[in-house]
């Protein structure tokens, strides 16, 4: 967890959902609580395992409806779209992410030279009728736990490496791909 103490960021949870005119509902606060609680990038699927713990009758299309509602008023944001599978963060401070191509494990890392892109990012935007709402990095690559195993001569996955690339996406709000 990142950012203040979870009461913290659930009473700043519940003011932005007032704010925005949006109603606090008990699975909304479990889904955000969950999610703010774990720094994994949990999928809708691995959230959705975990809340009905708590709500036994929450549905997948509902953490999916949920998780997207939050992303609009800028709550959670969504990370990386490898795989079949996106993943959620509740951190929406300016951070990027390393993604590993083989298992999907999803790392926040903070780096001011990274942000440092922003400004270039901007005025590339600008020069084609762009406004940018946001920007996050997602660096791609292998994980060291993957490059140990395939080191040792095992399989890291069945479903195989996604390829190494680097990706900008945005970070604000629902533009975030």
């Amino acid at each position: 967890m990142i950012g203040g103490s979870m009461r913290d960021r659930v009473q700043g949870f519940v003011a932005q959902c007032r704010a925005a005119g949006l109603a606090v509902t008990p699975q909304r606060l479990a889904i955000f609580r969950h999610l703010a609680a774990t720094d994994s990038h949990p999928s809708a699927e691995e959230l959705h395992a975990t809340v009905r713990r708590e709500l036994p009758t929450l549905s997948l299309a509902t953490v999916y409806k949920t998780l997207d509602t939050l992303a609009t008023v800028g709550a959670v944001r969504p990370v990386s779209r490898l795989g079949a599978r996106g993943r959620w963060d509740a951190n929406v401070t300016s951070h990027h992410h390393l993604v590993c191509t083989v298992c999907g494990r999803v790392t926040d890392v903070a780096e001011p030279r990274l942000d440092a892109a922003a400004r270039p990012a901007a005025a590339l935007a600008a020069r084609h009728g762009f406004t940018v709402a946001g920007h996050a990095i997602e660096i791609f690559g292998r994980c060291a736990a993957c490059r140990g195993r395939q080191a040792r001569g095992r399989s890291t996955t069945a479903r195989g490496e996604r390829g190494p690339w680097l990706r900008c996406t945005g970070s604000s709000g629902p533009s975030v791909g």
